[in-house]
Protein backbone atom coordinates (compact mmCIF):
# COMPACT_ATOMS: atom_id res chain seq x y z
CA UNK A 1 0.00 0.00 0.00
CA UNK A 2 0.98 3.40 -0.86
CA UNK A 3 0.82 6.47 1.88
CA UNK A 4 -1.04 9.48 0.32
CA UNK A 5 1.35 12.42 1.55
CA UNK A 6 0.46 16.56 0.82
CA UNK A 7 2.83 19.50 0.95
CA UNK A 8 0.98 22.03 3.20
CA UNK A 9 1.88 26.10 3.53
CA UNK A 10 0.29 28.19 6.75
CA UNK A 11 0.13 32.33 6.44
CA UNK A 12 0.02 33.67 9.48
CA UNK A 13 1.91 34.06 12.74
CA UNK A 14 0.66 31.64 15.63
CA UNK A 15 2.59 28.82 13.89
CA UNK A 16 4.06 27.88 17.67
CA UNK A 17 0.99 26.58 18.50
CA UNK A 18 -0.32 25.66 15.23
CA UNK A 19 2.84 22.70 15.93
CA UNK A 20 2.22 22.47 19.58
CA UNK A 21 -1.69 21.18 18.68
CA UNK A 22 -0.61 19.35 15.97
CA UNK A 23 1.76 17.12 17.82
CA UNK A 24 -0.74 16.87 21.17
CA UNK A 25 -3.38 15.75 18.32
CA UNK A 26 -0.69 12.55 17.41
CA UNK A 27 0.19 14.00 13.77
CA UNK A 28 3.64 14.39 12.24
CA UNK A 29 5.19 17.19 10.45
CA UNK A 30 8.28 16.81 8.49
CA UNK A 31 9.94 18.72 6.23
CA UNK A 32 9.11 22.13 8.01
CA UNK A 33 10.15 25.30 6.16
CA UNK A 34 9.87 28.73 8.45
CA UNK A 35 10.03 32.21 6.83
CA UNK A 36 8.55 35.24 8.58
CA UNK A 37 4.95 34.70 7.57
CA UNK A 38 5.21 31.31 5.98
CA UNK A 39 5.31 27.36 7.37
CA UNK A 40 5.81 25.21 4.98
CA UNK A 41 5.60 21.20 6.37
CA UNK A 42 4.95 17.74 5.00
CA UNK A 43 2.10 15.60 6.24
CA UNK A 44 0.09 12.19 5.62
CA UNK A 45 -2.87 12.75 3.59
CA UNK A 46 -5.26 11.71 5.98
CA UNK A 47 -4.08 14.34 8.57
CA UNK A 48 -5.24 17.02 6.24
CA UNK A 49 -9.23 17.50 7.99
CA UNK A 50 -7.60 17.45 11.48
CA UNK A 51 -4.43 20.59 10.51
CA UNK A 52 -7.05 22.83 8.69
CA UNK A 53 -9.37 22.82 12.47
CA UNK A 54 -6.42 23.24 13.98
CA UNK A 55 -5.03 26.50 11.57
CA UNK A 56 -8.54 27.64 12.11
CA UNK A 57 -8.26 28.11 15.42
CA UNK A 58 -4.73 29.52 15.54
CA UNK A 59 -6.03 32.25 13.32
CA UNK A 60 -3.37 30.75 9.87
CA UNK A 61 -4.93 30.04 6.43
CA UNK A 62 -3.51 26.92 5.01
CA UNK A 63 -3.07 25.65 1.49
CA UNK A 64 -1.85 22.39 0.19
CA UNK A 65 0.32 22.67 -2.23
CA UNK A 66 0.81 19.05 -3.94
CA UNK A 67 0.02 15.92 -3.31
CA UNK A 68 2.11 12.02 -4.08
CA UNK A 69 1.88 8.90 -3.08
CA UNK A 70 5.09 6.92 -1.70
CA UNK A 71 5.03 3.59 -3.66
CA UNK A 72 8.06 1.23 -4.40
CA UNK A 73 11.43 1.62 -5.44
CA UNK A 74 10.53 0.11 -8.80
CA UNK A 75 8.14 2.52 -8.99
CA UNK A 76 10.57 5.36 -7.94
CA UNK A 77 12.81 4.07 -10.43
CA UNK A 78 10.74 4.18 -13.57
CA UNK A 79 9.77 7.98 -12.59
CA UNK A 80 13.83 9.08 -12.62
CA UNK A 81 14.32 7.11 -16.45
CA UNK A 82 14.23 11.23 -17.14
CA UNK A 83 17.21 12.05 -14.60
CA UNK A 84 19.10 8.82 -15.97
CA UNK A 85 18.79 10.36 -19.72
CA UNK A 86 19.98 13.86 -18.25
CA UNK A 87 22.93 12.08 -16.90
CA UNK A 88 23.95 10.84 -19.86
CA UNK A 89 23.90 14.83 -21.27
CA UNK A 90 25.62 16.04 -18.34
CA UNK A 91 28.27 13.17 -19.55
CA UNK A 92 28.78 14.17 -22.97
CA UNK A 93 28.80 18.37 -22.62
CA UNK A 94 31.43 18.11 -19.41
CA UNK A 95 34.18 18.62 -21.33
CA UNK A 96 32.95 22.01 -23.35
CA UNK A 97 31.59 23.00 -19.16
CA UNK A 98 35.11 24.57 -18.79
CA UNK A 99 34.33 26.94 -22.05
CA UNK A 100 30.39 28.06 -21.26
CA UNK A 101 28.11 29.11 -19.46
CA UNK A 102 25.12 28.11 -19.81
CA UNK A 103 22.40 30.18 -17.70
CA UNK A 104 22.27 33.96 -16.48
CA UNK A 105 21.36 34.90 -12.90
CA UNK A 106 20.23 38.28 -11.73
CA UNK A 107 19.99 38.82 -7.97
CA UNK A 108 19.24 41.41 -5.46
CA UNK A 109 16.20 42.64 -6.99
CA UNK A 110 12.88 41.80 -7.34
CA UNK A 111 11.34 38.85 -10.03
CA UNK A 112 10.09 41.54 -12.12
CA UNK A 113 13.17 43.96 -11.95
CA UNK A 114 15.29 40.73 -13.12
CA UNK A 115 13.37 40.11 -15.79
CA UNK A 116 13.73 43.66 -17.04
CA UNK A 117 17.97 43.03 -16.92
CA UNK A 118 17.88 39.93 -18.51
CA UNK A 119 15.98 41.14 -21.52
CA UNK A 120 18.87 44.00 -21.52
CA UNK A 121 21.64 41.60 -21.35
CA UNK A 122 19.44 39.18 -24.13
CA UNK A 123 19.86 42.29 -26.62
CA UNK A 124 23.33 42.47 -26.35
CA UNK A 125 23.76 39.08 -26.91
CA UNK A 126 24.19 37.63 -23.60
CA UNK A 127 21.30 34.76 -23.02
CA UNK A 128 21.95 31.24 -22.16
CA UNK A 129 24.55 29.17 -23.46
CA UNK A 130 27.89 31.58 -24.08
CA UNK A 131 31.49 31.48 -24.76
CA UNK A 132 33.19 32.87 -21.07
CA UNK A 133 36.01 34.53 -23.53
CA UNK A 134 33.22 36.65 -24.60
CA UNK A 135 31.81 37.90 -21.87
CA UNK A 136 32.96 41.47 -20.92
CA UNK A 137 32.39 41.72 -17.05
CA UNK A 138 32.27 45.57 -16.83
CA UNK A 139 30.41 45.87 -20.01
CA UNK A 140 27.92 43.46 -18.53
CA UNK A 141 27.75 45.28 -15.19
CA UNK A 142 27.26 48.79 -16.79
CA UNK A 143 24.24 47.42 -19.22
CA UNK A 144 22.58 45.98 -16.19
CA UNK A 145 22.01 49.71 -14.64
CA UNK A 146 22.16 52.07 -17.13
CA UNK A 147 18.94 53.90 -16.98
CA UNK A 148 17.87 52.89 -13.99
CA UNK A 149 18.04 55.30 -11.36
CA UNK A 150 16.35 53.17 -8.57
CA UNK A 151 19.85 50.96 -8.77
CA UNK A 152 23.17 51.62 -6.86
CA UNK A 153 25.51 49.09 -8.78
CA UNK A 154 26.38 45.83 -10.07
CA UNK A 155 28.82 43.30 -9.94
CA UNK A 156 29.29 40.50 -12.36
CA UNK A 157 31.12 37.04 -11.92
CA UNK A 158 31.10 33.24 -13.12
CA UNK A 159 29.99 31.07 -10.65
CA UNK A 160 31.07 27.44 -12.47
CA UNK A 161 28.59 27.26 -15.29
CA UNK A 162 26.63 30.11 -14.58
CA UNK A 163 26.97 33.99 -15.09
CA UNK A 164 25.59 36.14 -11.95
CA UNK A 165 24.97 39.60 -11.95
CA UNK A 166 24.24 40.76 -8.63
CA UNK A 167 22.65 44.55 -8.16
CA UNK A 168 22.21 46.52 -5.57
CA UNK A 169 19.42 49.16 -5.07
CA UNK A 170 19.38 52.60 -4.14
CA UNK A 171 18.52 53.35 -0.18
CA UNK A 172 16.02 55.61 0.01
CA UNK A 173 16.24 59.14 0.49
CA UNK A 174 15.58 60.10 4.51
CA UNK A 175 11.82 61.78 4.83
CA UNK A 176 11.27 64.54 7.03
CA UNK A 177 8.62 63.77 9.31
CA UNK A 178 5.88 66.20 9.01
CA UNK A 179 2.55 64.67 11.27
CA UNK A 180 0.38 67.37 11.56
CA UNK A 181 -3.68 67.41 12.37
CA UNK A 182 -6.05 66.22 14.38
CA UNK A 183 -6.25 62.12 15.05
CA UNK A 184 -9.66 60.28 13.33
CA UNK A 185 -11.28 57.02 13.55
CA UNK A 186 -10.49 54.27 10.96
CA UNK A 187 -13.25 52.44 11.57
CA UNK A 188 -16.52 52.35 13.27
CA UNK A 189 -15.95 51.68 16.35
CA UNK A 190 -17.01 51.69 20.30
CA UNK A 191 -14.27 53.38 22.44
CA UNK A 192 -12.87 51.97 25.20
CA UNK A 193 -9.45 53.90 26.07
CA UNK A 194 -8.32 57.16 25.22
CA UNK A 195 -4.76 58.09 25.93
CA UNK A 196 -3.69 61.68 24.79
CA UNK A 197 -0.34 63.03 24.92
CA UNK A 198 -0.77 66.30 22.79
CA UNK A 199 -4.25 68.39 21.57
CA UNK A 200 -7.90 67.75 22.78
CA UNK A 201 -9.49 64.53 23.66
CA UNK A 202 -12.82 65.04 21.79
CA UNK A 203 -14.44 61.02 22.70
CA UNK A 204 -14.47 59.17 25.81
CA UNK A 205 -14.83 55.86 26.95
CA UNK A 206 -18.20 53.77 25.80
CA UNK A 207 -18.71 56.84 23.02
CA UNK A 208 -19.85 54.89 19.55
CA UNK A 209 -17.81 57.08 16.44
CA UNK A 210 -18.17 56.60 13.22
CA UNK A 211 -14.66 56.18 10.34
CA UNK A 212 -13.58 59.54 10.10
CA UNK A 213 -14.88 61.24 12.78
CA UNK A 214 -12.23 63.28 14.87
CA UNK A 215 -11.16 61.47 18.22
CA UNK A 216 -8.23 64.15 19.37
CA UNK A 217 -8.09 67.75 17.82
CA UNK A 218 -5.28 69.61 16.91
CA UNK A 219 -5.66 72.43 19.70
CA UNK A 220 -5.89 73.25 23.52
CA UNK A 221 -8.18 74.77 25.51
CA UNK A 222 -6.82 77.93 27.55
CA UNK A 223 -9.66 79.00 30.57
CA UNK A 224 -12.89 77.21 31.04
CA UNK A 225 -13.97 75.41 28.20
CA UNK A 226 -17.99 76.34 29.34
CA UNK A 227 -16.44 80.24 28.56
CA UNK A 228 -17.67 81.44 25.30
CA UNK A 229 -14.50 84.02 24.96
CA UNK A 230 -11.81 80.57 25.94
CA UNK A 231 -8.42 80.46 23.59
CA UNK A 232 -7.88 77.32 21.30
CA UNK A 233 -4.24 77.45 21.02
CA UNK A 234 -3.20 75.10 17.64
CA UNK A 235 -1.38 71.98 18.71
CA UNK A 236 -0.62 68.80 17.42
CA UNK A 237 -2.81 66.01 18.21
CA UNK A 238 -1.17 63.43 19.57
CA UNK A 239 -2.10 60.01 21.46
CA UNK A 240 -3.78 56.49 21.38
CA UNK A 241 -7.42 55.91 20.85
CA UNK A 242 -8.70 52.41 20.87
CA UNK A 243 -11.99 50.57 20.41
CA UNK A 244 -14.00 47.58 20.24
CA UNK A 245 -14.12 46.55 16.48
CA UNK A 246 -16.67 43.89 14.78
CA UNK A 247 -15.35 42.12 11.79
CA UNK A 248 -17.65 40.02 9.94
CA UNK A 249 -18.03 37.47 6.52
CA UNK A 250 -20.99 36.38 5.12
CA UNK A 251 -20.81 32.64 3.05
CA UNK A 252 -23.80 31.48 1.11
CA UNK A 253 -23.90 28.28 0.28
CA UNK A 254 -26.25 26.10 -1.82
CA UNK A 255 -27.54 22.50 -0.48
CA UNK A 256 -26.18 21.19 -3.57
CA UNK A 257 -23.42 22.23 -5.23
CA UNK A 258 -21.60 21.30 -8.36
CA UNK A 259 -17.54 19.99 -7.64
CA UNK A 260 -15.13 18.99 -9.69
CA UNK A 261 -13.59 15.43 -9.28
CA UNK A 262 -10.61 13.70 -10.94
CA UNK A 263 -11.66 10.47 -12.27
CA UNK A 264 -9.02 8.31 -12.18
CA UNK A 265 -7.08 9.03 -15.79
CA UNK A 266 -4.03 11.18 -15.86
CA UNK A 267 -1.74 12.42 -18.92
CA UNK A 268 2.13 12.54 -17.56
CA UNK A 269 5.55 14.03 -19.80
CA UNK A 270 8.54 15.64 -18.85
CA UNK A 271 10.54 18.41 -19.93
CA UNK A 272 14.34 18.56 -19.83
CA UNK A 273 16.29 22.22 -19.45
CA UNK A 274 20.22 22.90 -19.16
CA UNK A 275 20.51 26.02 -17.64
CA UNK A 276 18.14 27.98 -19.57
CA UNK A 277 17.79 25.93 -21.99
CA UNK A 278 15.08 24.00 -23.49
CA UNK A 279 17.02 20.57 -24.99
CA UNK A 280 13.48 18.48 -24.46
CA UNK A 281 9.98 19.44 -24.67
CA UNK A 282 7.24 18.08 -23.00
CA UNK A 283 3.99 16.95 -24.48
CA UNK A 284 0.47 17.78 -24.07
CA UNK A 285 -1.71 15.21 -26.22
CA UNK A 286 -3.82 14.00 -23.29
CA UNK A 287 -6.92 14.86 -25.31
CA UNK A 288 -9.01 15.69 -21.93
CA UNK A 289 -11.40 18.45 -22.25
CA UNK A 290 -11.42 18.89 -18.23
CA UNK A 291 -8.48 18.22 -16.74
CA UNK A 292 -6.12 19.57 -13.70
CA UNK A 293 -2.72 20.07 -14.47
CA UNK A 294 -0.45 19.51 -11.50
CA UNK A 295 3.50 20.32 -12.36
CA UNK A 296 6.81 19.39 -10.33
CA UNK A 297 10.18 21.05 -11.19
CA UNK A 298 13.07 18.88 -10.11
CA UNK A 299 16.61 20.38 -10.26
CA UNK A 300 19.98 18.69 -10.22
CA UNK A 301 22.80 20.46 -9.39
CA UNK A 302 25.40 18.54 -11.31
CA UNK A 303 28.91 20.21 -12.72
CA UNK A 304 26.08 21.59 -15.85
CA UNK A 305 22.63 22.27 -13.78
CA UNK A 306 19.54 20.36 -15.33
CA UNK A 307 16.09 20.78 -14.46
CA UNK A 308 13.34 18.01 -15.20
CA UNK A 309 9.41 19.59 -15.39
CA UNK A 310 6.93 17.22 -15.20
CA UNK A 311 3.70 18.08 -16.27
CA UNK A 312 0.64 15.82 -14.90
CA UNK A 313 -2.92 16.53 -16.78
CA UNK A 314 -5.41 14.79 -14.24
CA UNK A 315 -8.90 14.13 -16.00
CA UNK A 316 -11.64 15.90 -14.53
CA UNK A 317 -15.38 15.95 -14.10
CA UNK A 318 -18.21 17.99 -13.04
CA UNK A 319 -20.42 16.12 -10.22
CA UNK A 320 -23.39 17.20 -8.47
CA UNK A 321 -22.82 16.95 -4.23
CA UNK A 322 -25.04 17.61 -1.17
CA UNK A 323 -23.79 19.53 1.31
CA UNK A 324 -23.73 18.21 4.41
CA UNK A 325 -22.37 20.05 8.22
CA UNK A 326 -18.87 18.72 7.62
CA UNK A 327 -18.80 20.99 4.97
CA UNK A 328 -20.39 23.35 6.51
CA UNK A 329 -17.91 23.74 9.36
CA UNK A 330 -14.99 23.17 7.09
CA UNK A 331 -15.71 26.01 5.47
CA UNK A 332 -16.54 28.50 8.38
CA UNK A 333 -13.04 27.54 9.66
CA UNK A 334 -11.97 28.62 6.56
CA UNK A 335 -13.56 32.13 6.54
CA UNK A 336 -12.46 32.74 9.97
CA UNK A 337 -8.86 31.78 9.34
CA UNK A 338 -9.29 34.68 6.57
CA UNK A 339 -11.56 37.23 8.95
CA UNK A 340 -8.13 36.19 11.33
CA UNK A 341 -5.15 37.08 8.45
CA UNK A 342 -6.63 40.31 7.98
CA UNK A 343 -7.05 41.59 11.68
CA UNK A 344 -4.52 44.28 12.95
CA UNK A 345 -1.28 41.91 13.86
CA UNK A 346 -2.05 44.18 17.41
CA UNK A 347 -5.27 43.85 17.91
CA UNK A 348 -6.71 41.71 21.10
CA UNK A 349 -9.37 39.25 20.41
CA UNK A 350 -12.39 39.89 22.64
CA UNK A 351 -15.08 37.08 21.09
CA UNK A 352 -15.71 35.23 17.63
CA UNK A 353 -18.59 33.42 16.90
CA UNK A 354 -21.01 32.27 14.24
CA UNK A 355 -24.97 32.01 13.35
CA UNK A 356 -25.98 30.02 10.92
CA UNK A 357 -29.83 29.23 8.85
CA UNK A 358 -30.76 27.58 5.81
CA UNK A 359 -33.23 30.09 3.47
CA UNK A 360 -34.63 27.61 0.73
CA UNK A 361 -31.75 26.06 -1.27
CA UNK A 362 -29.20 28.05 0.91
CA UNK A 363 -27.38 27.69 3.90
CA UNK A 364 -26.77 31.40 5.31
CA UNK A 365 -23.35 31.54 7.69
CA UNK A 366 -22.32 34.51 9.15
CA UNK A 367 -19.42 35.09 11.07
CA UNK A 368 -17.39 37.60 13.26
CA UNK A 369 -15.06 38.81 15.32
CA UNK A 370 -15.13 41.08 17.95
CA UNK A 371 -11.62 43.13 18.82
CA UNK A 372 -9.92 45.36 20.80
CA UNK A 373 -7.69 47.71 18.37
CA UNK A 374 -5.79 51.05 17.80
CA UNK A 375 -8.67 53.17 16.11
CA UNK A 376 -6.90 56.67 15.64
CA UNK A 377 -4.95 57.67 12.32
CA UNK A 378 -3.68 60.98 10.90
CA UNK A 379 -6.12 63.21 9.11
CA UNK A 380 -4.86 62.77 5.33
Amino acid sequence: MSKGYIKIRLEGNNFAAFVSAAANGGITLSDMEREEKTLKAVCLEKDEGDLRRIAARCGLLLFVEGRKNLKSRADGLLRHIGAITALVVVVATFIISRFFVFSVTVEGVSPSRASEILAALKEEGIDGITLKSKLDLAEIEKTAVEGRDDLAFAEAYIDGVRLVVSVREQLPSPVENEEKGKLIASVDAIVTRVEVSGGTALVKAGDTVRKGQTLIGDYIIVGNPEDPEHKEIEAAAEGDVYGRVWYTERLLIPEIRQETVRTGEKYTSTALYIGDRLMLAAKSSHGFTQYEKVTEVKKINAVIPFTLVTETYYKTTVVNEKTDEAYLENQAYEAFARLYAGLDPEATVLASYKTQKKVDNYYIIILYYEVEQLIGCREA
